[in-house]
């Protein structure tokens, strides 16, 4: 999974009652996203109304208080990586409470991580569906104030967890008073279906999780097995670092839009807009999270289907709703009516409840300059389960591959680096690959913003052989390079700490070396979907 962060978790198998290890057969694509909207509107459980709370919505940005498959398609861009996903994904946003006052928590665009897990035991595909047009489906319980079971390995496996002191809990953690890296909730949706549509009053009845660690329809619970889809696991990350020293190790400042301090009640919706057949082909062949296949690879989505960050950035919503969410400053209270409920037993719904706010009719920015199709791909026409060819596992280490310098390419920033012990030359643009990570199984470095300058430096003091940066933030330090591949041009976010500066890309390192000259070396790799809450392996 491709990083955005400067921590990592330990690993954990998605799956309830997961196989062995070495039985796993996993496979799982991931990409990055960015809010194109927050506002109160939820078209599942409130279609045409106001909701009752504020989300913050990721994806295509025709979100609109009533939505089907056909408003999905008519975006005129998207949020996330993959320009044919037009899906909305969203979930409620965090305030920071104090002294009677809600401040909205920035999110760290364009932090959010979406993985899809599919298939198994060498199988990348099978008894896996793409989504039918206009699904829809929730993860979790908005009126939840402690763990009432469904939130463990059976269930959304729903974690809250501060990076920086690296303190996890399923709800809203305490015991730090700064988390420097980021605040983040990780939830999966359940993936097998019983054949019905969404029921507004009934939010959870039409999908369940599977039984089995096995990825095959059997590993779906009986009256479920209609269809296994896709598993979605998100990644939602937030902005913290201005509230540091504004609380106690034992206090809990942090409030989501719908009253919840204790963070149980954190939910997901999702709205399927994949362009038709997209998905299902892909699930075939894609297998970036084990060989590291880049997402525009023949073997994926192919050429031309991943835009470029700013290009997600800068797809945006005006909102529909005329209210203040606290884009403008504090607010005396959450909009809606959402007093805080700290349980433990279920929220309940306050009477008396004052109005307003009022929908306006929904508008959409200019799209960035990109194609909403997706180069490389015919898309199939039907929604079946996709066909599995036969796959064959890696086998034992390969050799090593010397790879020459990068040549002066423009996206090395800089071309080297003065350190300690001397100059250390760029050696270009490297893919990182996953599970086992290229350079190493996490950032190594804490402290302050990156440059490529400044983790040349550090990894030069504790005597690694190769740095490395990726996606403008993370520092990598390392001894090899395993299971990479020299990918001239991927390379092209601007560093953190010093925007002159290239540190890699989303997915890629930029590599510096004493000499200039990189040793690939190749190992099997785990053929297993793993998570954590840091959007890092």
């Amino acid at each position: 999974m491709r990083s955005t962060s400067l921590t990592i978790k330990a690993f954990a198998c998605l799956a309830a009652g997961a196989a062995s290890v070495s039985a796993q057969r996993d496979y799982y694509f991931n990409f990055g996203s960015s809010a194109v909207v927050q506002e109160r509107l939820d078209p599942l459980v409130n279609p045409g109304a106001l909701a009752g709370h504020v989300h913050s919505v990721v994806g295509g940005n025709a979100f609109a208080a009533t939505m089907d498959f056909g408003t999905t398609q008519s975006s005129s861009c998207t949020s996330v990586d993959l320009i044919a996903d037009k899906s909305n994904y969203w979930m409620p946003s965090l305030y920071f409470h104090k002294n009677g006052k809600f401040t909205l928590v920035p999110e760290r665009s364009p932090k959010h991580k979406i993985y899809y897990k599919y298939g198994d035991r060498g199988q990348p595909g099978a008894d896996r569906s793409e989504f039918p047009k206009g699904f829809r489906m929730m993860a979790g319980n908005a009126n939840l104030r402690s763990d009432d079971g469904s939130l463990g390995s059976g269930g959304s496996q729903l974690q809250w967890y501060c990076h920086g002191p690296e303190v996890q809990s399923a709800g809203i953690p305490k015991g730090f008073t700064s988390c420097p890296h980021g605040l983040a909730a990780a939830m999966r949706f359940p993936s097998c279906w019983n054949g019905q549509d969404f029921n507004k009053d009934q939010p959870l009845a039409h999908m369940a999780y599977p039984t089995t660690g096995v990825g095959l329809i059997d590993g779906c619970p009986a009256g479920f097995q209609k269809a296994r889809f896709p598993e979605i696991f998100i990644e939602f990350w937030l902005e913290v670092s201005q509230f540091d020293g504004q609380y106690g190790a034992n206090e809990s400042p942090f409030v989501l839009a719908n009253g919840d301090p204790t963070g149980y009640g954190f939910h997901m919706d999702f709205l399927n807009g994949w362009q038709e057949g997209v998905l299902a082909r892909a699930m075939r062949t894609c297998r970036p999270g084990n060989t590291g296949d880049p997402l525009d690879s023949p073997q994926c989505f192919g050429a031309g289907s991943v835009q470029n960050g700013d290009a997600k950035e800068r797809c945006k919503k005006s909102t529909s709703v005329n209210e203040d969410i606290g884009l403008n400053g504090p607010l005396s209270q959450l909009p809606g009516c959402n007093p805080i409920q700290a349980g433990p037993g279920l929220a309940t719904k306050p009477a008396n409840c004052p109005g307003g706010a009022g929908v306006r009719s929904s508008t959409s920015d200019p799209s960035p300059a990109t194609s909403a199709t997706t180069a490389g791909l015919a898309p199939t026409t039907t929604s079946s389960p996709p066909v599995s060819p036969t796959t064959s596992a890696a086998a034992g280490p390969r050799p090593t591959e010397t790879v020459p310098p990068a040549g002066g390419s423009s996206e090395m920033s800089p071309p080297s680096v003065n350190s300690t012990s001397g100059v250390w030359k760029a050696a270009g643009c490297f893919l990182d690959a996953l599970n086992p990570r290229s350079l190493g199984s996490r950032p190594q470095w804490w402290g302050q913003k990156i440059s490529s300058s400044n983790c040349v430096e550090h990894c030069d003091s504790i005597r690694a052989k190769y740095a490395g940066t990726e996606n403008g933030g993370q520092c990598f330090c390392g001894n090899e390079l395993l299971n990479s591949a020299s990918h001239p041009g991927k390379c092209t976010s601007k560093c953190d700490g010093d925007g002159s500066e290239i540190c890699g890309g989303p997915g890629h390192l930029s590599i510096y070396s004493r000499d200039g000259l990189v040793s690939v070396k190749k190992r099997r790799t785990h053929r297993r979907h793993i998570r954590h809450f840091s959007a890092s392996i």
